[in-house]
């Protein structure tokens, strides 16, 4: 690595997107949103179609925002970026080993014709994860 790639490592701005990135990210999720609460008026797209469309939609307007840099990126707000990923690290994780013991604990509960499954739950949990960052990341900046 020479001088120039370790600065960049140092500063912590080699992976992310320029800011305006973070507005170009609210088209995709106002439409999903707009896709999820309006499927039943969509004659060209299945229900079960239109729900993965949005869900996808929604993740990946999250995404560019976690992934975009703030306007005026400074050492603090990088510490602030990474303390907020652990916090939401250790929550998704602890989602990850808390979802089997509720999807047993409910399957014995429920025993009724229909099986109860909480196990695919990977968008879920993707978006659980991203909504954690985002909270913590806002909460910590405001604590500045």
């Amino acid at each position: 690595m020479n001088d120039k790639q370790l600065d960049k490592v140092r500063k912590g701005d080699f992976l992310l997107l320029p800011h305006y990135m973070k507005w170009v990210a609210v088209f995709p999720v106002l439409c999903g949103i707009v896709l999820f609460f309006f499927k039943e008026y969509q004659h060209f797209l299945n229900e079960e179609v239109a729900t993965g469309m949005a869900g996808h939609l929604i993740l990946l307007g999250f995404l560019f925002i976690i992934i975009s840099r703030d306007k005026f990126p400074d050492e603090r707000l990088l510490n602030l970026r990474h303390k907020a990923m652990a916090y939401a690290f250790m929550y998704g994780m602890i989602l990850v080993i808390v979802t089997p013991f509720l999807n047993f604990l409910l399957s014995s509960l429920f025993r009724s014709g229909s099986q109860l499954d909480f196990m695919d739950y990977g968008m879920l949990s993707i978006f659980l994860f991203q909504i954690m960052y985002l909270i913590n990341y806002w909460r910590f900046k405001q604590e500045l």
